[in-house]
């Protein structure tokens, strides 16, 4: 019997069997056309979900001359999302109903809680501390949008996504007024206090520091609108000193002041740094492009020219970046890629080489949103174990340096950098009156400011903020910080 079945077919004559089941002369591997293979019933065809110019393959153990089975499209594994930071949470909850219309300005953010991100128990430091949180103000960046991530970036060359935009802040569109404040009878207060020979200092200082930006606008126009001339050249006219020049500031509003600022601190031989430093670092993309604005309409003049004037090399350089308002949002978070390759290029452009990439360091802080330039400056701590603080000292000099630590000391704490540069003005020989006031009313138009720069200062110095004033100053000038500081 065993003679008589034969040996088993070879596998040429296998598959010679196979193709002629088929009914032609397929060879496994070739690419098939849909339809039904010849000689076959053309039940199921053809199978759905596949794309055309399938191929089969080598014959498998589910296949054995037979088509493959029907099989669903293949869904693309499920990825967990890449972990990122998200825009930093504010303090305390939000209040109730839409959202204001207006950023408060400055870059003040809230107190922030730890976020982590990386490994389990990898923190990327404290929280900036500053100033307790406002019911009805945002200071410095929006509320963050539920659910939203900003995209992965590869690295600190193609930050190209910036989040959304944040509003100008309070005080910053132009003539936008109180809509709910009658300045009719603090016009008439100040035209009082100004009639005739003698002034009355102390009727202008109440009258004026009460005022939000807001209602400083809304009584300028209506002082004009009254009178026919302008309430900051009364104040020039009816005072004199460093008490004009703090209710000048005030009177103008933030907007209008910067931009004098500026024109103060590159008017004449030499640049006043600090004041430049005061009008343009740490501003929201929207701040620096209405200073702009105002500033060319204003003295006719663009202000890249006026800066490129002054200053030169890498501390041009910088400026220029800065008004280039093109931060990334603070809406956008923190990106842990960005993060790792900012690191690398900050080390790269200090200690990693001779000599300092003055130009390269200063993109990193002026391109980055505080709250990735809060991350490197830790993560930069834990990897090559130094502050960047430390680092900066080291590398830089000047003004550069001066400005890259306001920048960064602002990100950390900003009632502590403020409380150290107030005492800063009144420390040694002598006060700069004009610093001194125009530091004061900074942080004056921001909500919560002044009682955190306040507390601040007392744990720094253990003495009381309007103690110290008091001490430098005398005459109506301190009872203008002094209601400033008492607001």
């Amino acid at each position: 019997m065993a003679d008589q079945q034969g040996p088993p077919p070879t596998g040429d004559q296998q598959q010679q069997q196979q193709q002629q089941q088929w009914g032609q002369q397929q060879q496994w591997g070739q690419q098939q056309q849909w339809g039904p293979p010849q000689g076959y019933p053309p039940q199921g065809y053809p199978p759905q979900g596949y794309p055309p110019q399938q191929q089969w393959g080598p014959p498998q153990d589910q296949q054995r001359g037979y088509p493959p089975q029907q099989q669903p499209p293949q869904q693309p594994p499920q990825q967990p999302p890449q972990q990122q930071w998200q825009p930093q949470q504010q303090w305390g909850a939000p209040p109730p109903g839409p959202p204001p219309q207006q950023q408060q300005w400055g870059g003040y953010p809230p107190p922030q809680q730890q976020q982590q991100w990386g490994q389990p128990q990898q923190q990327w430091g404290g929280p900036p501390q500053g100033y307790p949180p406002q019911q009805q103000q945002q200071w410095g960046q929006p509320p963050p949008q539920a659910g939203y991530q900003a995209p992965p970036q590869p690295g600190p060359s193609a930050q190209t996504f910036t989040g959304p935009a944040a509003a100008a802040s309070l005080g910053f569109i132009p003539n936008q007024t109180a809509p709910n404040y009658n300045p009719t009878a603090d016009v008439e207060v100040i035209r009082k206090a100004c009639k005739g020979f003698n002034t009355d200092e102390k009727a202008l200082i109440t009258t004026i520091v009460k005022l939000d930006p807001l209602q400083i606008e809304s009584l300028n126009q209506k002082y004009t609108a009254d009178t026919k001339k302008n309430l900051a050249s009364l104040i020039m006219d009816k005072t004199r000193g460093s008490l004009e020049d703090g209710l000048c500031a005030l009177v103008r509003g933030p907007l209008n002041f910067y931009v004098w600022l500026i024109d103060r601190a590159t008017k004449g031989i030499g640049t006043k740094e600090t004041f430049l430093d005061l009008a343009l670092l740490g501003r929201s993309n929207a701040d620096m492009n209405a200073i702009k604005t105002a500033f060319q309409a204003k003295y006719s003049r663009k202000l890249e020219s006026v800066v490129a004037d002054d200053l030169s090399g890498a501390e041009l350089r910088m400026f220029e970046m800065v008004i280039s308002a093109t931060r990334v949002e603070e809406s956008a978070g923190v990106n842990p890629t960005t993060v790792t390759a900012e690191v690398k290029a900050l080390h790269a452009a200090t200690e990693g080489r001779m000599g300092t990439n003055e130009t390269e360091v200063s993109r990193i802080f002026i391109k980055s949103n505080d709250a990735t330039i809060l991350a490197i400056a830790n993560e930069y701590q834990r990897t090559y174990h130094q502050s960047v603080e430390s680092l900066i000292k080291s590398e830089f000099s000047g003004h550069q340096k001066e400005a890259l630590l306001y920048i960064l000391n602002g990100v950390q704490d900003k009632a502590k950098r403020d409380a150290e540069l107030i005492e800063g003005t009144m420390k040694g020989l002598g006060t700069r009156n004009e610093e001194l006031a125009f530091r004061l009313i900074a942080a004056h138009w921001i909500p919560g400011a002044i009682p955190a720069i306040k507390a601040s200062y007392n744990r720094i110095y253990g003495k009381d903020l309007v103690a110290r004033v008091r001490e430098e100053t005398s005459g109506d000038f301190e009872r203008l910080l002094v209601a400033i500081l008492n607001k």
